[in-house]
């Protein structure tokens, strides 16, 4: 949960109002935030990871001019584009960008720090450490539009915080950001923005340009958002959008058209929001206590929404930077948030509790896991979902693909541990000179078609030192602690080496393989080192075992 810190005298500047301790507590309950310190000056609180919105100063006190019904919500105006953003020549692996422009704002060193402050939450929190997204912001003034987005062997230019001309393989190499994110782009095809001068705003997703750095001066304020995700992108551009926007009375917010390039928008922002429709019955549905629509209408205005009433239905206008709003169910507990939990009478005894235990699979798996972290392999934890092209280069198409994904990197569902995993050793190496790690999980295989559920154990050694025998050897001692007979015997498995692959037999029963990875595929991924990997079934295991399924 993002801890976020910002200056009472600049909330309450912003909300429009003196806030009391009372005030501040009953508006963050109403948020999902809970505070952590409260001074005279300054007030830290947790922020709900499902609000990105509330990451900074100007968020929150959007909320709480809302709440104290200093103000009312309204929709955005967003001015026709001026100028445009060219990603003709984008690098293909962060094909895609956007920009916004927010104009007359009114800064001070406090709301320059929000603004960097909300930026860093939103990288660590929405855009996956900058891998999905990274975010910029400009002066826009020190700025001659049109825009490019290109892929460039190499470049010079002072980084932000630096005094001297850099090369971009110096920036990587010699500057804090450089090396924690230089995994992030490939050499020889670096992502650069610039002006239509060639001056470097930017080396995304890596650091800012010292010369068009935003301080206090700054009137014009240039955003942008590239990366891999561009649904992710938009939505992240509109909550920061709409938070510069705070800063000021007479501020407007001026779309960009984008370019060239396959980009699903070609203008950015988006701020039209969205509309749902919501049932005055679902309300009562869903909350077991009814309320009368004056009632609604005013606690929907105070959560932020607007809302009309038509018929028996609210027609409610989702703001652009909710981003955590998805239908009529969100809306409802807003309005349950908003109403007060306690103020909803209880209107029957719960249910009496019932005996719960774990399934027989996840003792098993708790098994395991045990196993593997005394063999001294670190546990991690990835999702189900995955990115399809990572998949294919096992698989070759078998596996369930997503009809309609949001987001590339969840795709598909993954058939196999070691992709997930190959992942992680992606996301490390840059990080570490050796890897051992596993995870215990479910994937879903296809059977004739039909997909099937199968929970897996899967480990992955990374690094010079590993060989295949290393991986046989983690097979061979978790068969034997389970007292099972252990039997390595060569296969070929598409995504190995062949010749260094083997299928694992426990009581002559096949129920996994371990192998070294083809470098062919690790290398495309970025990973320059052997990598041992392996996966075995459990419920096959289990079922080999103590003779009977797991289901």
């Amino acid at each position: 949960m993002p801890m976020v810190e910002v200056s009472l005298p600049d909330l309450e500047r912003l909300v429009g109002i003196k806030l009391s301790e009372k005030d501040i507590v009953n508006s963050l309950e109403m948020m999902k935030g809970e505070i952590e310190e409260l001074t005279e000056d300054a007030l830290v609180f947790e922020a709900s990871h499902d609000r990105p919105d509330l990451f900074s100063a100007e968020g929150l006190g959007r909320a709480i001019s809302y709440i104290m019904e200093v103000r009312k919500p309204r929709k955005y105006r967003v001015a026709p584009p001026t100028t445009f953003l060219d990603i003709s020549r984008a690098p293909k692996y962060r094909p895609y960008a956007y920009l916004a422009i927010v104009r007359n704002v009114e800064l001070d060193d406090e709301g320059v720090k929000q603004l960097f402050q909300l930026q860093e939450k939103l990288h660590s929190a929405y855009c996956g450490d900058r891998s999905l997204v990274s975010i910029g912001l400009y002066d826009l003034d020190k700025i001659v539009p049109p825009i490019r987005y290109l892929e460039v062997e190499e470049s010079t230019f002072i980084p932000l915080g630096e005094s001297k001309e850099m090369t971009l393989k110096e920036i990587l190499e010699h500057t804090d950001k450089g090396f924690r994110y230089k995994h992030l782009v490939k050499e020889g095809g670096y992502p650069l923005l610039t002006d239509s001068r060639g001056e470097v705003l930017s080396f995304p997703p890596i650091i800012n340009s010292e010369m068009n750095k935003v301080t206090e001066e700054t009137r014009n304020i240039l955003i942008d958002v590239t990366g891999t995700e561009p649904n992710l992108m938009m939505k992240v551009l509109n909550v920061v959008t709409t938070s510069v926007a705070e800063r000021g009375n007479n501020v407007i917010i001026e779309a960009v058209e984008i370019r060239g390039g396959e980009a699903p928008h070609n203008v950015a922002p988006d701020l039209e929001g969205e509309e749902v429709s919501v049932a005055h019955d679902s309300i009562q549905k869903l909350l077991g206590y009814s309320l009368n629509r004056v009632s609604v209408q005013n606690i929907l205005q105070k959560m932020g929404y607007v809302a009309r009433v038509e018929d028996d239905f609210y027609e409610v206008w989702i703001p652009p930077y909710r981003i955590d709003v998805h239908g009529e169910v969100d809306v409802v507990e807003d309005i349950a948030i908003g109403y007060g939990y306690s103020n909803i009478p209880l209107s029957r005894t719960p249910p009496s509790p019932t005996l719960g235990f774990n399934h027989p699979i996840e003792r098993f798996s708790s098994l395991l896991r045990d196993f593997m972290v005394g063999m001294g392999l670190q546990e991690v934890l990835n999702f189900m979902l995955i990115d399809e092209d990572v998949l294919n280069m096992f698989s070759g198409g078998k596996h369930v693909k997503l009809v309609n994904p949001k987001m590339k990197q969840y795709s598909a569902l993954r058939n196999s541990i070691i992709p997930s995993l190959l992942i992680s050793a992606v996301i490390n190496y840059e990080k570490v000179s050796t890897l051992e790690i596993f995870e215990v999980g479910d994937v879903v295989q296809l059977d004739n078609g039909v997909p099937t559920t199968e929970r897996m154990v899967g480990f992955l050694l990374m690094g010079d030192k590993y060989t295949l025998t290393d991986g046989l050897v983690i097979a061979k001692t978790l068969t034997q602690a389970l007292g099972g007979t252990y039997r390595a015997e060569g296969a070929e498995i598409p995504g190995f080496i062949k010749g260094r692959t083997a299928k694992i037999y426990v009581n002559d029963i096949a129920v996994g393989h371990v192998g070294e990875l083809d470098p062919a595929l690790t290398t495309e991924l970025g990973v320059m080192k052997p990598v041992i990997a392996g996966e075995i079934s459990l419920n096959l295991l289990r079922k080999v075992l103590l003779g009977f399924s797991s289901q």
